[in-house]
């Protein structure tokens, strides 16, 4: 297993940790300064039509969604409280950027939660070009370098062995969530501006043998990770995470450099409606390529 790949794919543990939704406010102001001397001087026309104006600003005002207010969770609330809002949402875009041994790499996609979980499809380009699919508790895989040319790899993630089936679970909130739900600390950095929603940056600490384990990692892994996990997340007053922010410091075998994985990603359009589909069974494959 060459490190660099397994720098990225816990890289891509966090590929849909963080979601968000643009909220806007709008507002008009009609700008009528002499309402007054406008009643006083007996224009009912213009009373009238001023009387209509301040109704309808205030229709707007009281149709216009504000911004909720901020409140800090604790580290037993922050899994089941930021899970039931992306939950409650059921649907959102996203895209990561990472940087590993010095390879970029840049996914955009779309998910949504449905009745066997979560779903979703994904493009990658860059240092690892891929196109994947999640539906069914299944995962489809298309790239170069898995040999199957224009076919889809079907991944069984129920198989513990198998290395696509750890990118499966890496792609999954609930279990990364899951990996988050005992955390060895949880720190508020403080309020700051996302895309201009407000948000609380949280600092997460874990455990790597714990994170491991919740994401059925073989415990191996471990003796390659740093003594702690860290994860940087902004969460918006809705409690839904609007960005996040992960470096993961890998130990090589043998004795190597450490490789160093910097991923980040945003998310939006929450409830929007997405459309996920498993590619047609004449383009599957079973059989990944030499």
């Amino acid at each position: 297993m060459r490190v660099h790949s397994l720098s990225r794919r816990l890289g891509a543990a966090a590929l849909v940790l963080s979601v968000g939704v643009g909220v806007s406010a709008c507002g008009g102001d009609s700008g009528s300064e002499d309402s007054s001397s406008s009643a006083s001087d007996g224009s009912s026309d213009t009373s009238t039509d001023e009387a209509t104006d301040e109704a309808a600003e205030d229709a707007a005002e009281e149709e216009a969604p504000e911004e909720a207010s901020l409140t800090e969770l604790s580290a037993e609330d922050f899994y089941p409280t930021v899970m039931a809002a992306m939950e409650e949402a059921g649907s959102f875009t996203f895209t990561t950027t990472s940087d590993s041994a010095g390879q970029a790499q840049e996914m955009a996609g779309e998910a949504r939660f449905g009745d066997d979980g979560v779903e979703m499809k994904a493009t990658g380009t860059g240092a690892q070009a891929m196109d994947m699919i999640l539906v069914d508790k299944t995962m489809y895989m298309k790239s170069p370098a898995l040999g199957t040319g224009d076919k889809w790899l079907k991944i069984d993630l129920s198989d513990p062995n198998s290395i696509f089936g750890m990118i499966g679970k890496a792609t999954d909130p609930e279990v990364m969530f899951k990996a988050m739900e005992s955390p060895k600390k949880l720190e508020l950095v403080g309020g700051e501006e996302v895309d201009g929603v407000e948000t609380n940056h949280y600092r997460i600490t874990m455990d790597p043998t714990s994170y491991l384990k919740a994401m059925e990692f073989p415990e191996a892994m471990a003796d390659m990770l740093p003594k702690e996990l860290v994860t940087d997340m902004w969460v918006d007053g809705d409690n839904l995470p609007r960005k996040f922010s992960q470096t993961v410091e890998v130990t090589a075998a043998g004795g190597g450099p450490a490789t160093t994985s910097n991923t980040e990603g945003t998310y939006s359009d929450f409830g929007t409606d997405v459309e996920i589909e498993a590619p047609p069974a004449s383009e599957v494959t079973e059989q990944p390529g030499m």
